[in-house]
């Protein structure tokens, strides 16, 4: 994995966070260019630009706006290639056939490996630092283990092993081999465990744009729903679901495409627990806003499809897909709809939602056999979506069975949630092979090491089935 040197990273930040005035004022914050590790964690004021340039670095990241739920819904059942896709590479990864030399996903462990040796700089920094406040170093580190952590979880439910790197030691991390998936996320929870602990319950600036203690229990709860650690991850979901003066859901209208309305993608909005600041309007790129011009269709099988996976009256299958309207069209993702609205129509990229938590709730009480109350989470989701509530008596297994499937509606094009939980769940075999039947292969579960890693890397082991 390749790193920058430290001096040189933290100048990049400053430097990136001062050029946009927008960002600038959300966050709060007047960054200036900071040339050195000593000066960057001279104060708490200069420290904390350090954090805010590590943010808007994840922001602007192309591989976590875009490439994530592009890549993801491809691999999965959620999305197909336009008839005017000019990308080979959603292509090969919708038949499972990657190249690891020129994989569209690379770009999720160069940048995520970024991402973590930002976040260890600053770890070092705030904790070498003879200038700052206990409560600055205490907050810095925090959020940056938050960002650490996160981006482990991503690492590691795309690539399964990867190298542990906790140092800006780049000499040495260069060469470490990969590590077992169950000591990442003994790491992961470590770090969330601390930023939870240290961080207050207000957001440090202005919007939802920066880890409080509130997103750090938000991630614990899905890391823990995916350890099957279901007392805590109920623990977690309900201390958020609980918090009403902070988050509650958003509202969802209108009885078809014309007249879809709703509030869950706002800047700011009380179902957002954390969101990426943005200056485009749509995390997935401006390739989806036309059924004539798609790189990407909504998948539309009659019987395996996502479009036609909603039930009627649903208003989420027009809220999140726009249907095509003339014979020949596709249909496109809706969900982000800037450039679609207003000028006035203010949105920023959802990382976590209050919905998700309400799915993790509900199937953390369905598996500790409290399958009436992880109905009534369900049926929060679904009165949402102008559906009617599910019996409270039904039998578990029943009750999981809709749990999956709400969250394939609930979170589609959300972050890979459909592809992480076909893994999770262990049914990604079962319906990759119904849905593209010749095409699935079950090393298609994990994505390949980049192949300029294994070159720089000699203990690196790719993937089996990419060599």
């Amino acid at each position: 994995m390749k790193f920058n040197k430290l001096p040189y990273t933290l100048a990049l930040l400053a430097g990136l966070t001062s050029l946009s005035t927008s960002c600038k004022k959300l966050l709060d914050v007047e960054p200036k260019l900071i040339k050195t590790s000593k000066q960057a964690f001279s104060n708490d004021r200069s420290a904390d630009s350090v954090v805010v340039g590590m943010y808007f670095k994840l922001a602007s990241s192309y591989a976590y706006s875009q490439e994530i739920p592009l890549s993801t819904g491809f691999s999965s059942d959620e999305l197909k290639p336009g008839k005017e896709s000019f990308n080979l590479l959603y292509t090969d990864m919708y038949k499972n056939n990657i190249n690891p030399g020129d994989a569209v996903t690379n770009s999720f462990w160069t940048e995520s490996y970024n991402l973590i040796f930002i976040s260890n700089s600053i770890i070092e920094g705030v904790a070498a630092s003879s200038g700052m406040s206990d409560a600055g170093k205490l907050k810095c580190a925090a959020e940056a283990r938050f960002i650490r952590a996160f981006a482990y979880f991503y690492l590691v439910n795309f690539f399964g092993d990867v190298p542990l790197v906790t140092s800006t030691d780049y000499k040495k991390s260069a060469e470490f081999p990969r590590e077992s998936s169950i000591l990442v996320y003994q790491q992961i929870l470590e770090d969330l465990l601390m930023a939870e602990a240290s961080l207050t319950d207000n957001y440090p600036t202005e919007g939802r744009v920066r880890a409080n203690k509130w997103v750090a229990k938000a991630m614990l709860a899905r890391v823990y729903l995916y350890l099957k650690d279901w007392e805590k991850a109920e623990l977690k979901s309900s201390e958020i679901i609980a918090n009403t003066q902070k988050y509650r859901l958003g509202e969802m209208q209108g009885t078809n495409s014309s007249n879809a309305v709703m509030n869950i993608f706002y800047a700011n909005s009380e179902e957002a627990i954390f969101q990426f600041w943005n200056n485009i309007g749509t995390s997935l790129g401006y390739n989806a806003l036309t059924e004539y011009y798609n790189s990407y269709a909504v998948s539309d099988d009659p019987e395996y499809g996502l479009l036609n996976a909603f039930e009627p009256g649903d208003k989420r299958a027009f809220n999140y897909v726009r249907r095509a309207t003339e014979a020949g069209g596709e249909s496109r993702i809706y969900k982000y709809r800037l450039t679609d609205e207003s000028p006035d129509y203010k949105e920023f990229t959802m990382v976590l939602r209050l919905a998700e938590q309400y799915l993790i709730q509900a199937e953390a009480r369905a598996m500790l056999n409290q399958t009436g109350a992880a109905v009534e989470d369900l049926n929060k989701i679904r009165n949402r979506a102008g559906l009617s509530g599910l019996s409270t008596s039904m039998p578990r297994e029943e009750v999981l069975t809709h749990i999956e499937k709400e969250r394939r509606l609930e979170l589609c094009f959300e972050w890979g949630d459909r592809w992480f939980n076909l893994k999770r769940l262990g049914h990604v075999d079962q319906v990759m092979n119904l849905v593209k039947p010749g095409l699935w292969t079950s090393i298609a579960a994990l994505y390949p090491v980049p192949r300029t890693e294994i070159l720089l890397n000699g203990k690196l082991k790719q993937n089996p089935g990419y060599n």
